[in-house]
């Protein structure tokens, strides 16, 4: 007699137990009434219309020396197969849309974040989802992410930083600019430190300033997980677009990412074709040049460039030295506490003296 069973092919627990009664020469009435239970429940599980519950299994195991297991075992398996089955030849079932969504984007902050509906139907989030990522449907991957080229390029790209370059992509293809001149955007890059010495209050002006250049300028805060400080693509219309995370809330920071994705398109780094650059912590980038690609490291001296035309000299790190080098350089004094904090290490060092920038982006209605 048989008392553990795997089954090669699934069939319905009542077939099994069809087999056994054979085997002992038993009818249905006989069982049933071995076991103390009404003929038509046995009828029905013979005839697959009726599942073996815990106490049918415990029975079933007394009468024919089985154990419980075994038929709870059969009858879960025979219930797997059927929803298996109706799964494969229906459509996705809403467990399965949900998940999917989930591995597009990190649905719960981009919904937060008001870069889609806040709601429950499915078709409707699908569809914001796939206008975000600029998809047919969430079987494809965005074009524009698998295109990016990042510092840590063998990394894949992920769904925080897909998400957040998508927003970047729908807000930039609001905006009017004029037609792209990368002359004009030289000359802009290179009055920039100076036109934002006096601090984060100048901020709001950028759009249009760059605007003007024939670039779309969007500042998106980033996801969590995201590690990025900023992008430059080129949307479908062929007009170029900087992203900007600001991460950290530094106005030191968010000065010098902007510088770094302009020497990109300056520089001739990235066309149409190439699809995004993301930037990861240009920081942590500086530390070990030798490892990022050399146009990385063009786009990083540029922009250090821009900021200190001479190079960057100051006698001290004292406070007295720092505001005389933001005087010399005609730069907003964060911008050099940043440089001292990178070539000391010392990250808390002169902390207050560097202004948060969201603030002045949420009051212009900037910041996504």
């Amino acid at each position: 007699m048989t008392t553990t069973y795997t089954p090669a092919e699934v069939f319905p627990p009542g077939e099994y137990l069809r087999d056994e009664l054979n085997e002992r020469g038993w009818t249905a009435t006989e069982f049933a009434e071995i076991i103390g239970r009404p003929l038509q429940a046995v009828s029905e599980i013979l005839n697959g219309k009726k599942e073996i519950t815990t106490e049918t299994a415990c029975s079933f195991s007394e009468a024919l020396g089985t154990t419980p297991e075994l038929w709870l075992n059969l009858q879960r398996a025979y219930r797997l197969h059927r929803l298996r089955s109706t799964s494969a030849q229906d459509q996705p079932s809403p467990v399965a849309r949900r998940a999917r969504l989930r591995e597009a984007i990190p649905l719960a902050e981009v919904r937060s974040r008001g870069w889609i509906p806040q709601t429950d139907d499915l078709d409707v989030t699908e569809a914001a989802v796939c206008e975000l990522l600029e998809i047919n449907s969430l079987d494809e991957d965005p074009e524009f992410a698998l295109a990016a080229r990042r510092s840590n390029s063998a990394d894949p790209i992920s769904i925080e930083q897909s998400a957040w370059l998508g927003r970047v992509r729908r807000v930039a293809e609001g905006q009017t600019v004029a037609d792209f001149a990368v002359n004009a955007l030289k000359q802009l890059a290179q009055r920039l430190p100076r036109m934002l010495k006096d601090g984060p209050g100048e901020v709001a002006k950028l759009p249009r300033l760059f605007g003007d250049c024939g670039v779309c300028l969007v500042f998106a805060q980033g996801l969590r997980g995201g590690k990025l400080d900023g992008a430059v693509t080129f949307l479908a219309d062929g007009r170029p677009a900087i992203g900007l995370t600001t991460r950290g809330d530094r106005f030191d920071s968010l000065l010098y990412t902007l510088l770094h994705e302009c020497a990109h398109l300056t520089l001739g780094h990235i066309t149409p074709k190439d699809g995004a650059i993301l930037d990861d912590d240009l920081r942590a980038l500086r530390d070990d040049p030798a490892e990022l690609d050399p146009k990385e490291v063009e786009a990083d001296e540029q922009a250090s460039m821009w900021l200190f035309p001479s190079g960057f000299k100051i006698e001290s790190s004292s406070v007295s030295a720092i505001l005389e080098a933001s005087s010399r350089y005609e730069v907003h004094p964060s911008v050099v506490v940043g440089h001292v904090q990178y070539e000391t290490q010392n990250w808390s060092r002169h902390r207050n003296r560097i202004p948060k920038v969201r603030p002045e982006l949420q009051d212009a209605g900037l910041l996504s």
